[in-house]
Parts: C-alpha cells; structure tokens; sequence
C-alpha cells in the first residue's frame, strides 16, 4: 500500500509498505478514507515528541520509518473474529489511541497518562517494527471494539476532526467551567476553535479567539459566536478588557505556551480561575507569581479520556459543533509536499488538511 514515511526529521517520502498486519483478535484493518495534519505531526516532523513531553514530562526521540497520521476515518474491511464481523464495510471513526488498562492510571480512571499507551501515528507502545502505524496511508490498524459509527449526514473529512476534538473536550474539562463564564483562546487554530466551540456548548458566555493569522480569523469568521483579536495589531489585554466590560475569564486555553502568551494572558484571569497550557515545550518561562495568587491556577493538560472521544463523535453526528469551515485543503496523499509546505509556511496558508488516500484530486 502507499503510505507517506516520516524517514527522519523534515525527511517525508510517499513510497510503497506492506499493509499492516493485526496482532490480535480485537485489532481491525480500516480502508482509510480521510485522515488529518494535527499541530503535533508538524511537531513529530520537525523532531519533537509531544506526547512525551506532555505525558512523560521529558523528549523521546522518534525512531525512523513513522507513518503519521492519527486523526482518521475510514470503511473497516478486515477483522480477526466472527463477532466483529458486523463492522465489516462500514464506515467509522477510530480511536487512535488504547492504554494499558493494568497501571495505575488505568485503574484510577486517569487512562490518558498511562505510561504503556499504544499510540497510532507515532511509535508509542508498539516495540521494534520496520515501519510504525499510522494514517498518512490507503490502510491502518484500528481496535474493533474503539470504533465510532458515523452518521449518514456526517463525511469522513468531518469525522475525522474527532480526535483534535476530544482533545477540546478534555482541556475544556480541566477548567471545570461553570455556567455564564467567560472564556480566553490564545491560538485560534483547530485545537483553540474547537475549545471556543466546545466551551460555548458547555455554557461559557463570552469567548474570545486571538490569532495573528489572516487565515485562521476568517475560518473563525464562520461562526458569529466568538469574538476575535489580532494580537499582531492590537494589544491582547486592552482589547479583551473592552470585551469584558469589568469582568475577567474564568479560563484561559493556551495553545502557543509560551513566555509572550502566558505574559499577555495569565492578568485577565480570574481570582480561581484556570490558565490551561496546551504546548508543553521544553523552555524557560518567566511570569509574575503574584498573577497566581486568589487560588488562580496554572496547569497543562494531556491527551484524552475515552469518554472525551465519545462526547466528540456525539457532538459531530448530532450536528451541535460543526467543523465543515475547518477544512480549507483536502489533498491525495501524493499531494503531501505540497500539504506540508502550506502549513510550515509562515503565517500558514492552510487551516486544516485533510488527506483523503482513494482520491485523486486535491485543492
């Protein structure tokens, strides 16, 4: 099958690999019919490893011949027992990620740090292999018993923005947002929209994006409930205080993590309010300890509960978020230079790109 192989950093080639093979009775293989660029593939290519950094607090290095791509959907066309034979030819979302279940973690309902997670679209838990799991291809694994059933009205590309999606969920969860509160995005990319749009659902009055990019407030553009900075023209502070009149955020959700963000954001929150740090890099940062004081707390927050991913597919086949104006690009995977390059481009050209491997035409 035609897969694109992450061969070393910034070193991507679409070449030919055996289709993957199941391990087990509950693993299926699903013909993948769309699969997203998330932030962090941008990451694993330049050589980082954000899911040590974010799970395991320190750098793992990738090993050679990862297949990226864990945002996907798909038709599941092979499974390894009669009971799962139900599944066959339909089209699902899938869970791209399964822990452990023995650690403590695990039994303490806190899955999304386990230690032994097996990870598909990076090299996390799957041992020594000739070329590692992952979407950016015709065909990957998935767990039959983690499968979503998609909705006649929801596509594939849709279905597929599951995953950064339930990663909205879960950060938006780390705040524990009451009704009527008011909300900060620092990033206005996928994963700040879909906390925007997450946080609305879950009641938030007031919710403000920032973003430097003409691209991204246009997407953003598309939704009349957000209210949206330029950060590069405008002074984030100022103009979040001239929308919130007297009143502060009871969370803030950084996805930039850095120095400059957490001094521009952290004095508009609230006493007990929530600063949640979703780009956990290794880098100094400075703030004023003072602007932690009246129980005000700063956190992070790391991948997802199963239930998160749940709530994400429910909320996207019942049409109550909509990410239809994310998709900006769709492309075969033989587009795949031209995909990274829209998105490495700064500022980027693209918002959200979907590869979709059965086709032959891309935009």
């Amino acid at each position: 099958m035609k897969a694109i192989v992450l061969k070393k950093p910034k070193t991507l080639e679409l070449t030919e690999i055996p289709v993957y093979t199941p391990r087990d009775e509950n693993q299926v293989v699903v013909k993948v019919l769309a699969c997203g660029i998330c932030g962090s593939d941008l990451r694993y290519y330049a050589g980082e490893n954000p899911w040590a950094l974010h799970t395991l607090g320190r750098h793992i290095d990738n090993p050679a011949n990862l297949v990226m791509g864990h945002e996907f959907s798909g038709e599941v066309v092979q499974v390894q027992h009669k009971k799962y034979e139900s599944l066959l030819g339909r089209r699902v979302g899938v869970q791209a990620y399964r822990s452990c279940g023995e650690c403590p973690f695990c039994r303490s309902g806190r899955e999304n740090l386990c230690r032994s997670m097996i990870h598909i679209g990076h090299a996390q838990g799957w041992g020594t292999m000739d070329y590692y799991p992952g979407a950016y291809a015709e065909y990957c694994l998935g767990w039959a018993d983690m499968l979503y059933p998609l909705s006649e009205n929801l596509s594939c590309a849709e279905a597929a923005m599951a995953d950064i999606l339930c990663v909205a969920v879960h950060v938006v969860g780390r705040a524990h947002l009451r009704p009527g509160a008011n909300v900060l995005c620092i990033g206005g990319g996928p994963a700040g929209l879909s906390i925007a749009q997450t946080a609305k659902i879950r009641g938030a009055q007031s919710v403000i994006l920032s973003d430097p990019s003409p691209l991204a407030r246009r997407v953003i553009g598309h939704y009349a409930d957000f209210f949206i900075i330029d950060p590069s023209q405008q002074d984030l502070q100022q103009e979040a205080l001239k929308i919130l009149g007297k009143e502060k955020c009871a969370a803030v959700f950084d996805s930039v993590g850095s120095s400059a963000s957490l001094t521009a954001a952290l004095p508009l929150l609230e006493e007990s309010g929530v600063y949640v740090n979703l780009a956990v890099h290794r880098t100094p940062l400075t703030i004023d300890a003072a602007l932690l004081g009246s129980e005000r707390t700063l956190t992070t927050s790391s991948n997802a509960f199963y239930r998160d991913l749940q709530e994400a597919y429910d909320l996207l086949n019942s049409g109550a978020i909509d990410v239809k104006p994310w998709i900006t690009h769709r492309f075969p995977l033989e587009g795949y230079e031209e995909a990274f390059r829209l998105l490495l481009q700064n500022p980027k050209q693209a918002y959200k790109v979907v590869f979709e491997p059965w086709s032959h035409q891309h935009n």
